[in-house]
């Protein structure tokens, strides 16, 4: 039964002489309770990090790579901005979103039957990246082979830049905020 003081706004009860919580102790428990949870999501927060998050997203080691992969890390601290990207996720992922940069550094590159024509379309710049001292490195997502594939083709074709397999694909251009959402 819903207490009469509440339903006709009275500070006690007019039948029972039961009296209304004082607005004062609402309030504090009120406080109280978001310290409560506030220190509970603090801690919360502090088991996730320090147990939880190493486990959950592996970082990247490069002594445990197999040769032809590299880690984001290992690209930026070798090649700094001398990458050409070759972006091997399906068409339906390249058109939602890719990457953008204001000069020629990036290229749509998948296996299939149109493979050639866009080897052929990135074959200058594919070769220049060798004269300059750039790497190409290929990615797609973290759980497809077609990047595998499509570094063996480019290697095949001697482009004169070491050809290289991102270690995470798209995901780890995400973490690493190098992706502006269209």
């Amino acid at each position: 039964m819903v207490p009469c003081f509440r339903a006709m706004n009275l500070t006690a009860c007019l039948s029972c002489g039961k009296k209304a919580p004082a607005m004062k102790d609402t309030f504090a428990q009120f406080v109280r309770l978001g310290i409560i949870i506030l220190a509970l999501s603090v801690v919360l927060y502090w088991v996730d990090s320090a147990w939880f998050a190493s486990r959950r997203l592996p970082s990247c080691v490069q002594a445990e790579l197999p040769e032809g992969r590299m880690c984001l890390e290992t690209v930026r601290a070798k090649y700094g901005d001398k990458v050409v990207w070759v972006d091997a996720r399906s068409e339906s992922d390249f058109e939602i979103n890719h990457l953008m940069f204001n000069d020629n550094r990036m290229f749509p590159i998948r296996p299939g039957a149109r493979m050639q024509e866009q080897v052929d379309a990135a074959a200058e710049r594919l070769f220049r990246a060798g004269e300059q001292g750039e790497c190409i490195l290929v990615f797609c997502t973290n759980s497809c082979t077609s990047s595998e594939d499509v570094a063996k083709e480019l290697r095949s074709l001697d482009f004169g830049a070491p050809v290289y397999v991102l270690e995470g694909g798209w995901d780890v251009l995400k973490d690493a905020g190098m992706v502006n959402f269209l």
